[in-house]
């Protein structure tokens, strides 16, 4: 199947959030103040930022992104249907070659993702694009979990030589 990256449209985030993999709709409901599909979709839409989504056969399957929630400081984002596997790797790619250099184009200091306790497949992919983890927060939300912060920082990347 082919694979496309566009950007994200309210009618490809409402399809995807109401069709989200087990883990991610487990990890993102308890936390958001937007608990309907449509609702949740309308607040990516208008948030600003960078949001995108990968198509499968012309078909949404992932829609990922990054808001600026302070001054240099962004959040990102991913949410996925079970059909992720057909897009992980254009996407790993595009993140890699656009979204990331394009965030540090801005200015950014920092960028994070937090992700839920026992949502592996989510905490390797955040380390194959970079991320490290570095912090970990109990009872974060109202069912109690712990959550992870993966992050990016430009002090951390100039050490490594990325910047």
């Amino acid at each position: 199947m082919s694979v496309e990256i566009i950007p994200a449209s309210y009618a490809d985030l409402v399809f995807i959030a109401r069709r989200m993999r087990a883990l991610d709709a487990e990890e993102i409901w308890p936390v958001v103040w937007l608990k309907k599909p449509e609702d949740f979709a309308l607040g990516i839409a208008s948030s600003g930022g960078m949001k995108f989504i990968a198509l499968s056969g012309g078909v949404p399957v992932a829609a990922w992104g990054a808001v600026e929630n302070r001054p240099a400081f962004w959040s990102v984002w991913m949410f996925a249907t079970d059909r992720w596997q057909e897009v992980a790797m254009p996407v790993t790619r595009q993140i890699r070659r656009d979204m990331m250099p394009a965030l540090i184009a801005t200015g950014a200091s920092r960028a994070d993702c937090w992700t839920m306790e026992g949502h592996d497949v989510a905490h390797r992919w955040l380390e194959v694009l970079g991320a490290r983890r570095e912090a970990s927060l109990e009872d974060y939300g109202p069912l109690r979990k712990t959550y992870h912060c993966y992050s990016w920082t430009r002090s951390r990347l100039e050490k490594e030589g990325k910047f």
